[in-house]
């Protein structure tokens, strides 16, 4: 309540922008500080991710590749274990992960946007339980997945009148974090190529250099930011 009356001020005094987008940047902000707060900070970060590994996952799957084991580990790291049939459908897997977390908060927005809070509800516990049943196999990830679907379905069941409050903080996490961590492997591209994730594999696979496929994924992090942004105005 009290965040709603807040945001209903800053709204009337500004008046050019909808209350519901000062709610989301204002949980977004707020999400994007929590997750620097050692412990609780990493539990949260994990949520970025889980669907940046879920898309090398989906890319695997797509491509008729195999998924073998998705890990995900308390220093927000993760791995994704394929086996695919041609370089080719190795690039896709690579590029999917930063690709597929920059895009899922836009289309989350999208849903706000239009008012399908059900129907993101349901994307969101659809596509971590198919991730849980089908690719996440150390027991961290496994406890990760259970803990934040209980505590979303604590969320909606017993305190709906909060679920929206959920939404919008777990959709700005992943918008900053996407940003976030594309903008570190940017940086790790130039700073210790060797050592800068998927860009030093696309590297591996393409022949083009890592600080190239650093910078392209910074840029599309920060163009499907913009595309969020732009429906909450």
């Amino acid at each position: 309540m009290m965040l709603r009356f807040f945001c209903f001020f800053v709204f009337n005094i500004f008046g050019l922008i909808k209350e519901e987008s000062i709610l989301f940047l204002t949980l977004a902000a707020a999400g994007f500080l929590l997750c620097r707060i050692p412990y609780a900070g990493r539990f949260l970060r994990v949520f970025n991710t889980l669907f940046h590994e879920g898309g090398h996952a989906l890319a695997a799957w797509i491509t008729s590749g195999e998924v073998l084991k998705i890990e995900l580990f308390y220093d927000t790291s993760g791995t994704t274990i394929t086996k695919s049939n041609s370089r080719g459908e190795q690039i896709i897997i690579s590029l999917a992960g930063y690709i597929f977390a920059s895009v899922v908060p836009w289309v989350f927005i999208l849903l706000l946007s239009q008012g399908y809070e059900i129907a993101l509800h349901i994307t969101i516990t659809a596509l971590s339980g198919i991730l849980l049943l089908l690719a996440v196999r150390n027991t961290y990830g496994i406890i990760w997945i259970l803990v934040m679907l209980a505590a979303y379905f604590l969320v909606i069941f017993k305190a709906p009148q909060y679920s929206w409050m959920m939404v919008y903080l777990y959709t700005g996490i992943m918008l900053l974090e996407g940003v976030f961590s594309a903008a570190v492997v940017c940086w790790l591209s130039f700073a210790a190529p060797d050592n800068a994730g998927d860009a030093t594999n696309l590297k591996k696979y393409t022949g083009l250099p890592v600080w190239l496929w650093g910078l392209f994924f910074l840029a599309q992090a920060l163009f499907f930011c913009w595309l969020a942004l732009g429906l909450l105005f």
